[in-house]
């Protein structure tokens, strides 16, 4: 994991509040170059300092914590969404406009968390079927979505995720010469995306910033 938030990073609510529009426009650019979409309702963000930061910062805004002890609960709540040094982490929202149409997702799509894969490396195969577990060996790395946040009958519509790498698929993420693939394989929602070099680059930097 990234060296985890301090207290002191937090800034007190009056100055965050002055800064914040200009914050904000920092954050917004730093979540672009980490928001990937996957097909037409998951959507991956892929967190790193700064935007765990401006969680915590924004809870004590919003929430108008002020106490130490208040503020190190939220930041003990956030910190583990840090990525490591050899380790993605993102969330993942499951978005429907309906409210019964995003109800009956969440139940068809039990069994979500061993269905989202990276692939690493330009494998043929991939490019007439994408959705599938095979691939070369060291090639496809899984999501590990947090169990708590799945009950017998339905999933949670925001998910939190980590993706371990072995050192082989950390150097093909960086490699720009190979497609790196995003999909899910879950029979209810079928969906691969390609992702874009300004991601991939955004990672490396997470990745490496991590190790320090």
């Amino acid at each position: 994991m990234s060296r985890p938030i301090h207290l002191s990073e937090v800034r007190p609510i009056s100055e965050f509040v002055a800064a914040r529009p200009r914050i904000e426009a920092e954050l917004l650019a730093t979540k672009r170059s980490r928001r990937v979409r996957l097909g037409d309702h998951l959507t991956f963000l892929f967190e790193n300092r700064d935007t765990v930061l401006w969680q915590v910062q924004e809870m004590c805004r919003v929430e108008q914590i002020i106490l130490p002890a208040a503020i190190q609960a939220e930041l003990d709540t956030y910190n583990p969404l840090l990525p490591g040094a050899s380790e993605l982490s993102a969330t993942i929202l499951l978005e429907y406009e309906d409210a019964q149409e995003r109800d009956l997702a969440v139940r068809q799509l039990l069994g979500i968390d061993q269905h989202l894969w990276l692939q690493f490396g330009g494998d043929p195969e991939a490019q007439t079927a994408p959705i599938r577990r095979t691939g070369k060996i060291g090639s496809i790395a899984r999501f590990r979505l947090d169990g708590a946040q799945f009950n017998q009958e339905r999933v949670s519509s925001v998910q939190f995720a980590r993706l371990p790498l072995t050192p082989v698929q950390r150097a093909a993420l960086a490699n720009l010469n190979e497609p790196v693939r995003l999909y899910c394989s879950h029979p209810a929602y079928l969906a691969e995306t390609t992702l874009p070099a300004s991601v991939r680059a955004a990672l490396v930097d997470d990745l490496n910033a991590a190790a320090g």
